[in-house]
């Protein structure tokens, strides 16, 4: 009997309705409500604000981060993926949901036009949970907080102040979800999510120690107890002036101490991983388990003239992307794969790994040809910034196009991977390609999102605002 017919057997017509908006039924598609005992777990790792090029892993001269390392020698280590966007909420829900940013429309609080997800636009959680898996979530909120729909499938979603509550969190889950087999297995999926990378750098002072360098002699805070009490135990907004004002942009040993920070802090949330790791493996999961790690965007120490993440260069757009599979699932390891990837390539992988259906809207293309050997074509990479529409970029094989309002530029990254000198005047029938392309994604999201039903303005509660102030998301203009 075919899956469709099977579907309209078993599920209400409700469901149906559903699924077909999904895209689900019509693909012939069952939706599963048993699940495979021998189907792997999911843990899914994202370290916010994290550069690909300041990891050992990824070329990095420093030891900043050996458990990702040894991470990426047991998997597979994308050299050359990037986000859909230089922002946390709309970073992740690309990463989510497998659509471009005008398709889901998450942007960050502070942002114009703030919306919740579509109840309409499934998550990778809730596909999971859909198929019997347990899904669970510890994050530090802010801008992946609930009430922008990040907890959509989620049984629950915890959120910590601080990487290591997190990490914590996160391994007690570990603990409930073997308590709760009673010699059964239920696959979950699990979600771990820090800020701890973010800005102002503040490390412990056992990791900055590590980088920083004995001689400097500037002013920059470097631990969180000297930035509180400088500022007088005021808001956030007292203790980022502090921080950013004691910065001298035009002397290099206050841009390379602010690496050093930046750093210090990497090697203090890969300690965190590792911690994490090891009561995986004490729990005997790790061969059992997909291991993801991955960031939502990159950070700029001045590249292109400025600091923090609000620019669409490389630097910013670069992100890490290991997986880590096990075993039995047959799949390479130690690999090392140059093709340009994109996050919105996550969902479609993990779901064809798992044997799940993808929805049909998904923008998103599985990885799976590419670690079989059997894909070389070249991806194009959207990203954009939902601050104003009109912040995009398109990678497109070795050019690169960005739009910020009435301004472009064009850059061919192979002679050229600095983004450095603009080609705009020089090739205008590549810009004319890459501006069609560029607004046919965005006419296509446009039209997929106009078919999904528009989710009420999430209310930004009191400890959300106060998680976004110390972040510093709130009260400047994105």
């Amino acid at each position: 009997m075919r899956n469709a017919e099977i579907l309209r057997q078993f599920l209400r017509p409700a469901t149906l309705g559903v699924l077909a908006a999904m895209g689900l039924a019509a693909a012939g598609w069952s939706c599963r409500r048993s699940v495979d005992p021998q189907r792997p777990n999911l843990v899914l790792v994202s370290i916010d604000t994290l550069r690909a090029d300041h990891l050992t892993a990824y070329g990095y001269e420093r030891s900043t981060s050996p458990e990702i390392s040894r991470l990426a020698s047991e998997g597979i280590l994308f050299e050359q993926a990037f986000s859909q966007s230089p922002k946390t909420a709309t970073s992740h829900m690309s990463l989510f949901t497998g659509v471009y940013p005008p398709a889901h429309r998450v942007a960050n609080w502070g942002e114009r036009q703030v919306r919740r997800l579509s109840d309409d636009v499934p998550t990778l959680a809730t596909l999971l949970a859909r198929s019997g898996y347990r899904t669970e979530a510890h994050t530090e909120g802010g801008n992946v907080s609930a009430r922008l729909g990040f907890d959509q499938g989620f049984e629950v979603y915890q959120e910590h102040r601080g990487a290591e509550p997190v990490f914590e969190g996160a391994s007690r889950a570990l603990d409930r979800f073997v308590q709760d087999e009673n010699g059964g297995h239920t696959p979950f999926f699990l979600f771990i999510h820090t800020f701890e990378v973010h800005d102002p750098y503040v490390p412990p002072a056992e990791f900055a120690d590590r980088f920083v360098e004995p001689s400097y002699s500037g002013d920059i805070v470097g631990s969180q107890e000297e930035l509180e009490s400088l500022a007088g135990g005021g808001s956030y907004w007292a203790r980022n002036a502090v921080y950013w004002n004691r910065v001298d942009r035009n002397d290099p040993a206050d841009i390379q101490h602010l690496k050093d920070l930046y750093d210090a802090e990497i090697l203090f949330t890969d300690s965190q991983l590792a911690a994490f790791r090891e009561h995986l493996r004490r729990l005997d999961l790790e061969d059992e388990t997909i291991l993801v790690v991955l960031s939502d965007h990159g950070e700029e120490f001045l590249e292109h003239g400025g600091f923090l993440h609000n620019a669409l260069f490389q630097e910013i757009l670069h992100v890490p992307l290991i997986f880590r599979f096990p075993a039995n699932l047959g799949l390479a390891s130690g690999r090392r794969i140059q093709s340009v990837v994109r996050l919105v390539d996550v969902v479609p992988t993990l779901l064809e790994v798992l044997e799940l259906p993808a929805p049909e809207h998904i923008q998103g293309e599985s990885l799976l040809p590419l670690v079989e050997g059997d894909e070389t074509l070249a991806r194009p990479v959207f990203s954009q910034w939902l601050a104003a529409g009109r912040i995009v970029a398109l990678r497109d094989g070795e050019w690169k196009y960005i739009r910020v309002k009435r301004k472009e530029q064009l850059f061919d990254l192979s002679s050229d991977p600095s983004e450095s000198v603009d080609l705009l005047s020089a090739r205008q029938e590549v810009l004319a390609r890459l501006q069609a392309r560029v607004d046919e994604i965005i006419g296509d999201s446009y039209a997929f999102a106009e078919t999904r039903t528009t989710a009420r303005p999430p209310r930004l509660d009191q400890e959300t605002r106060e998680q976004l102030e110390a972040l510093g998301y709130l009260g400047v203009d994105p």
